[in-house]
């Protein structure tokens, strides 16, 4: 059967009205001069190797994907602010390194790599701000706010309602019920631990956990990319003889700063609240503590 296939696919191409099929380079016309017992193993196995052949690609395609070095977290939370910093620094210095027409590979690879640097060093100055001062030292850890006890003023407390809203008291008990058996009875990072290696068999929880990492990786960083920014432009408007546009951009970032600073509170407060409402929800099993991120 597919020797009468590859035989009437020869005989429709030497069939007359075939000849402006050639193409430039003859490729074609060197074909129909081949012997027709050699025409046809070549046939053969273009028709067998050819679905080879593709499974080859799509298989290497996607070893490419998997060998790409950047996780979602890379991009959304260190790439994404190193960006927004080296775009600030580029238009206050007048460099236009970024600020380009053309790349060639080069300059592209280099903006990548420092771009993740100064993405590196965002996230770790924002960890040490937002994490270690706003949220554990001002505010309140989730950990402690979700079981209502939170350290912000009253004030503070009326200007971001929705970061200091409580479990309901039923989940509260659920999950304190849930860790009695191995010796924790109140609110804090042991609790949070005990909630958290449930999390960590349970691959739908993750998964919603990882993306509320992402989320809330991508907002503490740009936040303060943004007020790095602002203050940078505000410079450069101030001393460095700029002009209008420098103080429009200076108060546009501030603005945005604000605003996905936020939008990390809300995610950060929501992986908690994953954490503690799945595990309270959860079948009652012995849970052991294990390692992961700590809001």
């Amino acid at each position: 059967m597919l020797l009468r296939v590859v035989k009437a696919r020869e005989e429709h191409r030497e069939a007359p009205g075939d000849a402006t099929q050639a193409g430039p380079n003859g490729v074609l016309a060197v074909r129909r001069a081949m012997p027709l017992a050699v025409r046809w193993p070549i046939g053969v196995a273009f028709l067998t190797v050819r679905p080879a052949a593709g499974k080859l690609i799509s298989k290497g395609a996607r070893g490419m994907e998997q060998k790409i070095p950047f996780t979602s977290y890379d991009f959304w939370a260190y790439l994404s602010a190193g960006f927004v910093v080296l775009a600030a620094v580029d238009y206050v210095s007048s460099a236009h390194l970024l600020y380009r027409d053309t790349w060639t590979v080069v300059q592209g690879v280099m903006a990548m790599v420092c771009a993740y640097t100064a993405g590196q060093m965002v996230a770790s100055l924002a960890s040490f701000l937002y994490e270690k001062l706003l949220v554990s030292r001002l505010l309140g850890a989730p950990r402690m706010v979700l079981f209502g006890q939170p350290k912000a003023w009253r004030v503070v407390r009326w200007a971001v309602p929705g970061f200091f809203e409580p479990l309901p008291l039923a989940t509260q008990r659920a999950v304190l019920e849930r860790a009695a058996p191995v010796g924790i009875d109140g609110p804090g990072e042991g609790l949070f631990w005990c909630a958290f290696a449930y999390a960590r068999g349970t691959p739908s929880v993750m998964g919603r956990l990882e993306n509320f990492l992402n989320l809330y990786g991508f907002a503490r960083n740009v936040s303060l990319a943004a007020f790095v920014d602002a203050l940078l432009l505000y410079w450069h408007y101030r001393w460095n003889k700029g002009n209008d546009l420098a103080l429009a951009l200076a108060r546009a970032a501030l603005l945005v700063g604000v605003g996905m600073l936020l939008r990390y509170l809300k995610f950060y407060r929501q992986y908690a609240l994953e954490v503690f409402t799945s595990y309270a929800h959860s079948p009652k099993e012995s849970a052991k503590p294990a390692e992961g991120a700590k809001p």
